[in-house]
């Protein structure tokens, strides 16, 4: 599989107990989704590269706890602690009508309440309280609190939001 197509989901920190599960800290929003059983995920190490498929997730902590490809024992999984997790990038879970895939964000331009362009969107900043929009305008960056408050619309093209001083 192409690395192109592929979008990083997590990585293996470790094993948990003695019956196969492994241990991933995850890096997507979509944990339920990305991790579901029967889902096919890619395990890649520097020179290694193994398709697999999920088949037990559950939670724990902060963390989750998958086993992979029917593998019950710690001695058959050990080896993957370490490994990057993968999808392919067209295994995208659904969205409601209010969410967006950052991805599909970043490089929109951006204008004010008034219709003026005031830059493009470089970044999401993750905050606690959620997400805060980085706008780039030519030397300057506008940031902006990713909330229905402040983000007024959400087009194929573009990003209206709401500034209060004159950027």
């Amino acid at each position: 599989m192409d690395k192109k197509q592929l979008i990083n989901i997590g990585k293996i920190i470790g094993v948990f107990g003695i019956k196969g599960e492994l241990k991933v800290y995850s890096e997507s929003d979509f944990v339920t989704y990305r991790f579901r059983v029967g889902a096919h995920i890619i395990l890649k190490d520097k020179n290694i590269v193994e398709e697999v498929i999920v088949s037990r997730m559950r939670l724990h902590q902060k963390n989750i706890l998958i086993e992979i490809n029917q593998m019950k024992d710690i001695n058959l999984v050990q080896k993957y602690i370490g490994f990057d997790i993968y999808t392919s990038l067209d295994d995208q879970p659904p969205l409601s009508e209010d969410e967006y895939y950052i991805d599909d964000l970043i490089g929109l331009d951006a204008f004010d309440q008034n219709n003026k362009k005031i830059g493009i969107v470089h970044e999401f900043i993750e905050v606690p309280q959620g997400y805060i929009l980085e706008i780039q305008k030519e030397n300057k960056k506008i940031l902006i609190p990713f909330v229905d408050e402040y983000i007024l619309d959400v087009l194929e093209d573009k990003i209206v939001v709401k500034v209060l001083e004159s950027c």
